[in-house]
Formats: C-alpha cells, structure tokens, sequence
C-alpha cells in the first residue's frame, strides 16, 4: 500500500506469474469466502471457539472482494504506467461498458429473491467512479483513502436521514435499486466502499513485485487490523452502540460501514494479499484450485447465487453445514475443471467481449 517504489537492484521480486496467481487466490478466497457467509451457519466470532472462526468470512470477504475490484481496474488501465490521451478515453470507455454489465446481471441477480445482498451493483459502481482516478499517483489514492475512511461513514449516516431508502418506500420494487440506493443504503454502500476501490487502486498502480511493497503491506496491515477492531471493541463497549444510527458508528460488526470496520477490514485484506504475494511462487501447486475460483469470479458468484435460487427452502436449517461444504467443494472441482479445460469463464468472456466490441465501435 505505498507509491511507486524503486527497488533497489539487489532486491528480489515475484515473477509476474505468481504475482497473478496471488492475486487469483485472493478473488478466489473472497468468492469462497462469500459463499461461505451466505450458504454457511455462523455464530458470534469467538477466538476459543474454533467452530465459530467461519464468521471471519463475515464481510472481510466482500471487502477484500472490492478492494481487488481496484487493483483489477489498475490491471486493466496500464499496471503503473496509467494512460493518457486517446488511451485514456479508450480505457474509461471499456470499464464503463464493463460497469453497465456487471450493475445488469446484478440487477437480475437479485431480481431472483434469494435475499442475498448482491454486491455486483456496487461493484459497478465503483468501477465507475474510480473513472476519475486513473491518472492519479498510488500515494494521492492512498491519502483521499485514508480521509474518505474517516468521512465517508458520517456522511453516509447523514445521509441516511435526508434520503429514503427505496426498498422501504417500495419492497416488491427493491431489485430495481437506485443509484442513491446503491450510494447509501445495504450492505455495500458504495460512498463507504469507494474506500476499498481507491485503495486497491493504488495497490494496483505500486509494483507488486518489490518486496518493499509487500512488506509494507504488511507492516500496514497487521496495526489496521489492531487499530480497527480493537478500537470498535474498545468504543462499542462504552454505551449501547443501537441508541442511534450515530451511536452505530462506533463499532467495527460486518456491514457496519464504520471507520473501525474500513480500518480493520482493510487489514485484514491487505495481510492477506501481503501473505499471497509471499507464498505464491512455492504454494502454486496447492493454490492453483482456490486460484482457479479466482480466475472465474464472476461465474462462480453468479453460479452460487443461482443455485441458492434454484433449492429454495428446499434444504432443512438441520442439515448445518453439510450444505456449505457441498456449495464449496463444487465450486473449487467446477472452477479447477473448467480453467484447465477452457481457461476463461463464460460470464468474464461475455463481459471482456461487450467491453471489447464498444471499444472496437466506437
């Protein structure tokens, strides 16, 4: 999480094939992870219970999930070297296209009624509010992060008390969510989770094969970590954190949108990218199924979704999670199967050819 960095020469660095294999494995935990807090039966995270450590997944899932949302958007926009010109207007153009897709198959996500928040639609919408930032240095991202994680949740509280919710003014309309919506309201409002996009952004935009850099992350991560949850520990015991929406500021629960959460969320992605980076090049072998998850995020999201649609009810809450480990290990074999054999998933193949035909047109 640091500027562009030149390595000193004598310093080694991650090939960029496991550089890739890193981050695929993160988007593949975080999918997994995704299944696992929507298919899974958690209780209350407590570190002496190893039954209820699934809680992790919690929202630290989609957080990761976002904040490699940005450093796909630097991927696709010049690594550390961002566009400028002609290639610039290309480049927004095909991330705004790609943004229009993913906000209509999550649209039809949700439309399916499963109850699950569908994170899609705001992922597009950070796609395309992150348009403005693709010439910005990873040290000016790093700095409108840090004071976005500060404001964002005051004003996203503020604004829950001048903007109605659409859902509440129109239920059987809610899988049509407005933008303000997205903005606000759910557990993805998008003024809180620019946060996780910059950030990634400008992890994105740094040389992820330094050692410097990983290093860094880490060294950031851990103390956020720290910072984050225990510093909503610490204030949410102090008064009855539901008194009001601002008293809810002050604690650091999943889907909470606070600075506590941004903060300890944050880590706890950027530790897990730290410790991929590290580990990748000697663990490609044991990482290629969780890996292959990551490589066809989208189907795999949308597939999971599907499926829950498809069983209803139709699963008794006795069964625990026997239904959990099934939904994952036909995940991973589906993913691991499907990328040795046809390499890109059918929905990331629609999205990169809409996103390639518009640019192509235009």
């Amino acid at each position: 999480m640091t500027s562009k960095l030149a390595v000193p020469p004598m310093e080694s660095a991650v090939p960029a094939a496991s550089r890739l294999v890193a981050l695929d494995a993160a988007r593949g935990l975080a999918v997994l992870g995704m299944i696992v807090a929507h298919v899974g039966v958690t209780r209350d995270l407590s570190w002496g219970d190893p039954g209820s450590w699934l809680s992790i997944a919690n929202g630290r899932s989609s957080i990761l999930f976002a904040t490699l949302a940005g450093i796909s958007i630097a991927l696709m926009s010049g690594r550390q070297h961002p566009p400028a010109g002609q290639q610039l207007v290309t480049v927004r153009l095909r991330i705004l296209v790609r943004a229009f897709v993913l906000f209509a198959l999550g649209g039809l996500l949700t439309a399916l009624g499963t109850d699950i928040s569908v994170i899609l639609q705001t992922y597009a919408l950070l796609f395309a509010c992150c348009l403005q930032f693709l010439t910005w240095t990873p040290r000016r991202l790093l700095l409108l992060a840090a004071a976005w994680a500060v404001i964002a949740p005051v004003v996203t509280v503020w604004l829950t008390h001048v903007i109605p919710d659409g859902c509440e003014r129109s239920a059987e309309n809610c899988s049509g969510a407005q933008i303000t919506d997205l903005a606000v309201f759910g557990d993805y409002p998008g003024v809180v989770w620019m946060t996780f996009a910059l950030t990634g952004l400008a992890l994105g935009r740094s040389d992820l094969s330094a050692v410097t850099v990983r290093i860094r992350m880490l060294t950031a991560g851990v103390p956020l970590m720290l910072l984050g949850y225990g510093g909503g520990w610490l204030a949410s015991s102090r008064g009855d954190v539901n008194a009001s929406d601002w008293a809810q500021l002050r604690t650091a629960e999943p889907h909470s949108g606070t600075t506590f959460e941004i903060a300890g969320s944050l880590g706890f992605a950027l530790t897990v990218l730290a410790v991929l980076l590290f580990t990748a090049d000697r663990l490609r072998p044991l990482l290629f199924p969780i890996a292959a998850v990551g490589s066809v995020p989208l189907t795999a999201y949308a597939a999971h979704i599907v499926a829950i649609w498809v069983l209803g009810d139709s699963v008794p809450e006795s069964d625990g999670n026997a239904l959990l480990v099934v939904f994952l290990v036909l995940t991973v074999a589906a993913a691991t199967i499907w990328v040795s054999t046809f390499g890109r998933g059918p929905l990331e193949r629609l999205v990169t050819g809409i996103s390639a035909r518009a640019v192509r047109s235009n």
